[in-house]
């Protein structure tokens, strides 16, 4: 019941006239990706080819930053280096000052594609390391010394388990739709905040949940652009009481856990079409809505060898 004990949110706060976001805040550029994983949180293989265009997010960031901050502006998609114009959506990010620090998420497979312009425009780069992406440990560190010559921070993370997340078929159960929003981490312990489009919206699964089930996209976002009271109206927004009708449709971060792999675009969306009921890690969900561990499970971050790096680096230095 949604009178039940329940971890603290993580919620947005007012800071000299700033909304200051929890953690991170994610940016969408695309829709489409180059693999299809299996339950993939952003519905991309599934997803019409979708790119978004500077001008929008110039505008969109623009407007947003008079009045949000956040430790991390995160670019993702899909698969951010589809975008053809990915460069310059860096450097729009950059110069919003939305974020203490702008990091671009990807899984790697494209990444010698990526400027010399945008290296150095990012702080960092996870590298979303899936095993159907077949990236060597040469190439990773091909790639960590390629941001030691740039100053951007390289951080491989190792993803074998990936969790169910969606249900095409939902759930009428009101009381465990409350029991996933109120045990859900993107929603109360990451506070994940996602940019598409000119909207923004309190969860990426709220925007791609709606699309799968055949609503607007926008229907769980608020609009950047058109709202007339930007920074109370986000505010409210934000921090309002779930759950949300996407939640219907979400395990959030309590779904039964399997060893990552890829499916063919009819077979992941006959994936979808089970019971909620179905989906759902009843263990973890109890464990859930009462303890605040920020740890993702499915997330195995590599350590990164400082001493190899500096070696590195001092021999770039005589290179270049």
């Amino acid at each position: 019941m949604l009178d039940d004990p329940m971890m603290p949110r993580a919620m947005p706060r007012l800071e000299h006239g700033m909304i200051i976001a929890p953690s991170n805040m994610e940016l969408v550029v695309n829709d489409h990706c180059n693999i299809a994983c299996r339950q993939c949180n952003h519905a991309s293989p599934v997803m019409k080819k979708w790119n978004t265009d500077p001008e929008t997010t110039q505008a969109t960031l623009g407007r947003l930053a008079t009045i949000y901050r956040c430790d991390r502006l995160r670019i993702l998609g899909g698969e951010p280096l589809l975008h053809p114009n990915l460069t310059e959506l860096i450097a729009i990010a950059k110069q919003s000052g939305i974020g203490k620090k702008v990091q671009l998420t990807t899984n790697g497979m494209l990444l010698d594609r990526l400027s010399d312009e945008a290296w150095q425009t990012l702080d960092e780069i996870e590298l979303s390391v899936y095993k159907m992406a077949n990236l060597t440990n040469d190439t990773i560190k091909s790639y960590q010394r390629k941001g030691e010559k740039f100053g951007t921070r390289v951080q491989p993370s190792h993803y074998d388990d990936f969790r169910m997340t969606f249900s095409t078929q939902g759930t009428q159960d009101q009381d465990l739709v409350n029991d996933i929003w109120k045990g859900c981490k993107m929603m109360n312990v990451w506070a994940c905040h996602s940019v598409r489009g000119t909207h923004i919206y309190r969860c990426p699964q709220s925007i791609y949940a709606m699309s799968l089930t055949g609503r607007s996209m926008t229907e769980e976002g608020f609009d950047i652009l058109n709202a007339a009271d930007l920074r109370d109206g986000l505010m409210g927004f934000l921090g309002g009481a779930g759950p949300l009708k996407s939640c219907h449709y979400c395990v959030g971060s309590c779904g039964k856990k399997f060893a990552q792999n890829g499916l063919d675009r009819k077979s992941w969306k006959t994936d979808l079409d089970k019971p909620l009921e179905e989906m759902v890690d009843y263990e973890l969900l109890e464990r859930s809505k009462r303890e605040a561990n920020p740890v993702d499970d499915c997330r195995q971050p590599v350590k990164i060898r400082r001493g190899l790096v500096g070696k590195v680096q001092r021999r770039l230095n005589r290179l270049f």
